[in-house]
């Protein structure tokens, strides 16, 4: 995969990690000072929105994401403070130190699950594939596929009778993977499905969004996860032109019996959310568009983007192949202004400003610009807000809340029954 930097918006990344040291006119200005949570227990238990500043010993970008996964991989999050203890002080996955220390507890439970498949006892082994697979995505790396992390998540469901189907899809040369996962038949039902096409933010991978996948399919959604372009199994790069990805998914759906073509939406978390909105919009084909908080328009105007939190200003500066050390923040602001939106829709139609759009974030959002949802709006877009007053960036902390309203909302919207 060429030119993979395979940062994000909402996750861990390594190459970023010892940015402070970067020049003062550069886009990685420094860390912030912020509340710090001391360890990954007391973090989950609060919420992340609650300590801007992550987790000790952990760059800030490590506030996201992980105690879902560890809720989902069956980990306690006192059991990853013991294993955490032993990283010095600011370690970074690109440092052999921090690799060992995952390394040990990822391959010891892949020899305990393969040792409880030999035995016959799938469920067991399932759940011991699940804890490898998190503590390998602790140590996956930019730019590289992280294969072990996959293979034990797709082996942890296969173990568990629910196949995590693999689909290529191609955009010109470049080709992307993604999960197709349907509910259970039910008998004696015939009726075509609808379906949702989820895209994580740009270090998601597929792994990581199997329970927005299950949550939606426990309400009789077939699911489609794919990745952000530069991101795990996706060759695409990131930019505004890759939201063609939405079109091969599309024409993919068309070629199935048991989906229903015209009852499809999208729905895009973090930065996600900004491809997930623009390909939404582009496509007729697609009815709604749930965007969780992702970037739209005003996230990349240079008012946002001057004062961004600069952990996160780096990665974005390596997404448009700039150096984050000697790139003027200026520069990397001006770059993505292209981004908005507004520039590219300029002349929205008709049928885009009445197609309904979720969006859904925490009021104490740190990333992304508060006022994406009025800058559609005021754009003529058909906006509909959920916003949680005591979280932040995706609004982590109340995510069956907004699972439920969401899902309640594309049933109204795709004429769905409840």
């Amino acid at each position: 995969m060429t030119n993979r930097s395979n940062l994000k918006l909402s996750t861990a990344f390594a190459a970023v990690l010892c940015i402070a040291a970067a020049p003062q006119n550069s886009a990685a200005q420094g860390v912030p000072a912020a509340r710090t949570a001391g360890s990954m227990a007391e973090f989950c238990s609060k919420g992340q929105a609650e300590y801007p500043g992550g987790i000790a010993r952990m760059h800030p970008s490590f506030k996201f994401n992980i105690c879902w996964w560890l809720e989902d991989a069956g980990i306690e999050a006192r059991s990853f403070d013991e294993i955490a203890a032993a990283l010095p002080e600011h370690a970074g996955p690109s440092q052999a130190a921090w690799q060992a220390t995952f390394d040990k507890p990822a391959q010891m439970h892949l020899e305990r699950a393969r040792a409880l498949e030999e035995r016959g006892n799938g469920t067991a082994a399932s759940a011991e594939y699940k804890k490898a697979a998190f503590y390998f995505r602790m140590n996956r790396l930019p730019k590289r596929v992280p294969a072990a992390d996959l293979q034990a998540t797709e082996r942890a469901h296969v173990l568990l009778g629910k196949p995590l189907q693999r689909v290529a899809f191609k955009t010109g040369a470049k080709e992307f993977i993604g999960y197709f996962r349907a509910p259970p038949a039910r008998p004696g039902g015939n009726e075509k499905l609808p379906v949702l096409v989820i895209l994580g933010g740009l270090d998601n991978m597929k792994t990581e969004m199997i329970r927005h996948s299950d949550y939606f399919m426990g309400r009789g959604f077939a699911t489609i996860i794919v990745e952000n372009p530069d991101t795990g199994e996706n060759q695409l790069g990131f930019r505004p032109a890759s939201h063609a990805m939405l079109d091969a998914v599309a024409d993919y759906i068309k070629t199935r019996g048991d989906l229903d073509a015209s009852r499809a939406a999208v729905y895009g978390w973090s930065m996600g959310g900004y491809l997930g909105t623009l390909g939404g919009l582009r496509n007729d084909f697609y009815k709604a568009i749930v965007n969780v908080g992702g970037p739209s328009d005003s996230s990349f105007g240079q008012a946002h983007c001057k004062v961004a939190p600069a952990w996160i200003v780096a990665p974005y500066t390596l997404f448009a192949n700039m150096n984050p050390q000697t790139t003027p923040r200026e520069a990397m602001c001006e770059y993505y202004e292209a981004f908005q939106l507004s520039r590219q829709l300029k002349k929205p139609t008709a049928a885009q400003l009445r197609k309904p759009i979720l969006m859904v974030n925490g009021a104490r959002e740190d990333l992304v610009s508060r006022d994406e949802p009025a800058s559609l709006a005021a754009l003529g877009f058909n906006v509909t807000q959920l916003v949680f007053g005591e979280d932040g960036h995706t609004a982590e902390s109340n995510m069956g809340e907004h699972f439920e309203f969401t899902a309640n909302w594309l049933m109204r919207r795709l004429k769905m029954e409840n």
